[in-house]
């Protein structure tokens, strides 16, 4: 009996030591139900954390300042900068079944007519033509001819605005002053011209 207890014990011990942790944006703890609601219901992913058994919610609109001459230079953009003309760029994290599957995926008129559009929108806002950036080149032919993609200088963008491997791609749109709006995972064209519009009255 005494045997059967201390099995029992042992087995309660581990399953309640290997349950997930949930955590939100800020680190601070949340129930698995306020969780599962946010990422429902409001703009977050949920990410393995750094430990075993943590989740953490990531917010996919962040927003902040850095110091832009850096990613300036590594686009070869410095004279943009100097012109107070924003930085557009589209971030490609590799192939990935949201951006490998549905009606657009390998759609060349489709990728022509939103490139198109995001080189009027950029002329219209006074920002930089659109940059494409990628960590993995794995599926990028589709888009030969139509849109030049160039690897993560020196991973800066990655470390900076795309840590994790959110899903088809993400955007951050960097203005002159250091000011960032961005979208983490899949977004319409129209949210770059949204960012940009909020960017420039600031």
């Amino acid at each position: 009996m005494r045997w059967l207890l201390l099995i029992l014990f042992l087995s309660f011990s581990i399953s309640v030591l290997s349950q997930t942790r949930y955590r939100d944006e800020l680190g601070k703890s949340v129930s698995k139900e306020e969780f599962q609601d946010k990422i429902l219901n409001g703009p977050y992913f949920g990410i393995p954390g750094e430990e075993e058994d943590l989740m953490m919610l990531i917010h996919r609109m962040p927003f902040g300042k850095v110091d832009p001459y850096s990613f300036y230079e590594k686009l070869g953009k410095l004279e943009d900068l100097n012109n107070q003309k924003s930085l557009i760029v589209i971030y490609y994290p590799g192939k990935d079944e949201c951006n490998s599957t549905g009606d657009h995926a390998y759609d060349t008129k489709y990728f022509k007519k939103s490139h198109e559009w995001l080189l009027k929108t950029a002329e219209k806002r006074d920002a930089s033509e659109p940059s494409y950036i990628y960590k993995n080149p794995h599926g990028l032919e589709k888009y030969q001819g139509i849109i030049t993609w160039i690897p993560d200088p020196d991973n800066a963008f990655e470390e900076a605005f795309f840590k994790y491997p959110y899903p088809c791609r993400s955007f951050v749109v960097i203005h002159p002053s250091g000011e960032y709006r961005a979208i983490l995972g899949e977004f319409p064209n129209s949210q770059i011209d949204q960012a940009l519009k909020i960017l420039n009255k600031n």
